[in-house]
């Protein structure tokens, strides 16, 4: 399948896609592709991974020989930082990783503001943990979730990520919540922006047919599925539209764009 006339800006996922799992090793021809494609169209690493701070994920990338500069990094924690102060949404409740608090530095832990954040898929976390943001909520607070991502791949199984647990307040409380990353219009606009190009001239490429690809593809970009990580057999048809083209890694990606 040929690539479409004119790509301007390459988003990457990272786990999965360019890793063997969170901060693990780079799955084979990854970064000879991304340098080649470097050459020709700019690129972003665009990760919907919500358990390490992006000052820790910048370096182990830049080390792996994936990343170019800090800035190429995209985390749904920058989303938040951006957008939820412009809305006077910098304080409630939080859910966090310990490892991951610095990135909410600029964010008031306070049961009665006007946000509930999720930023954790929460595998620590029991129903009586949830409640007080369930009834803020239910108060009128606004949902913010990094993401919602239904499964990812840890170690050699499946995992919940974080989707469930915006899922169980979105249903006790009816409030729905509004994603920060992948595959949100704030985050891939911003990019646009920033790029200086439009939605139609960017393509996503991940492992997750859901929502690295098809979410993609219904916001007007292209939408690239590889056979790594969490990919399963049945993903290539199973959400709709369906993905731009499927690929085996990677690592076939400048051939896709007409790239020597």
């Amino acid at each position: 399948m040929g690539a479409p006339p004119k790509i301007l800006l390459v988003c990457l996922d990272i786990d999965g896609t360019l890793t063997d799992g969170v901060m693990g090793p780079v799955l084979p021809g990854v970064v000879e592709a991304i340098r080649t494609i470097r050459t020709r169209i700019p690129v972003r690493l665009v990760t919907n991974t919500t358990s390490v701070p992006h000052r820790v994920l910048a370096e182990r990338l830049t080390g792996q020989g994936l990343l170019d500069q800090p800035e190429s990094l995209v985390t749904p924690a920058m989303v938040a930082r951006r957008v939820l102060p412009t809305r006077g949404h910098a304080r409630g409740i939080l859910f966090v990783e310990p490892g991951a608090r610095e990135d909410f530095a600029w964010f008031t832990e306070d049961p009665a503001g006007p946000s509930v954040v999720l930023a954790t898929e929460g595998h620590d976390l029991g129903i009586a943990d949830l409640q007080a943001a369930f009834r803020r909520l239910l108060e009128g607070a606004s949902l913010y979730a990094l993401q919602r991502n239904r499964y990812f791949k840890k170690g050699v199984e499946l995992v919940t990520d974080l989707g469930p647990i915006a899922a169980f307040l979105t249903y006790a409380s009816g409030r729905e919540a509004e994603t920060l990353g992948k595959p949100s219009p704030l985050l891939f606009d911003a990019l646009a922006q920033e790029s200086g190009v439009e939605r139609g001239e960017i393509v996503m490429v991940g492992d997750d047919a859901e929502f690295d690809v098809s979410a993609s593809i219904s916001l007007g970009m292209a939408g690239i599925l590889v056979r790594t990580g969490k990919y399963r057999a049945e993903d290539d048809a199973r959400f709709t539209p369906r993905p731009t083209a499927v690929l085996d890694s990677v690592a076939d990606l400048p051939t896709w764009l007409g790239i020597e």
